[in-house]
């Protein structure tokens, strides 16, 4: 999944177009991009069914020209808590990843108080509270980078990692 603006212009929702190129069209991949609301959303796609891997894409609004994989999420929104009673921070379900380029890529921990979090936070307390043995992915993308470079190194990263067959 991606976030887009109103135009579909930012940098997550033309990346997630761009890997549509990389990736085998049988493979029975669920593209979805995400237009309102993260939790609207989250209850349509997420909730319900079981995926052995989820991949989001957000932009990043901070500096920095690399992809950050994100591995935590926070029990926040905006100025407010997600859920009352739930942890504070969610480790990612991450997949292996071993392998991956530096000078494209860092680890990040901090994935903000807005829609990126919430959706990944959402997304974890599903996987953790069923028990699931899907993997989470979450990828901030620099908003000035290229969207066919990156779509190439995320597909790099997926292929280097064998997270899909």
């Amino acid at each position: 999944y991606a976030f887009s603006n109103q135009w579909g212009t930012n940098v997550s929702r033309r990346t997630l177009s761009e890997i549509q190129r990389y990736l085998p069209k049988d493979l029975g991949i669920n593209y979805q991009i995400i237009f309102g609301h993260p939790r609207t959303f989250v209850n349509k796609f997420i909730r319900n069914d079981v995926y052995d891997l989820i991949v989001g894409l957000g932009d990043f609004y901070g500096e920095g020209e690399k992809i950050r994989i994100e591995t935590i999420a926070r029990n926040v929104y905006g100025r407010e808590t997600i859920y009352p009673l739930a942890p504070i921070k969610l480790e990612l379900s991450l997949p292996e990843v071993e392998m991956y380029e530096p000078s494209v890529f860092e680890i990040g921990e901090n994935m903000g108080t807005y829609n990126c979090n919430l959706i990944a936070f959402e997304t974890q307390l599903i996987i953790n509270n069923k028990k699931l043995k899907s993997r989470h992915l979450f990828l901030h993308l620099p908003k000035r980078v290229n969207a066919a470079f990156l779509a190439k190194n995320i597909f790099k990263l997926i292929e280097a990692n064998q997270m899909i067959e």
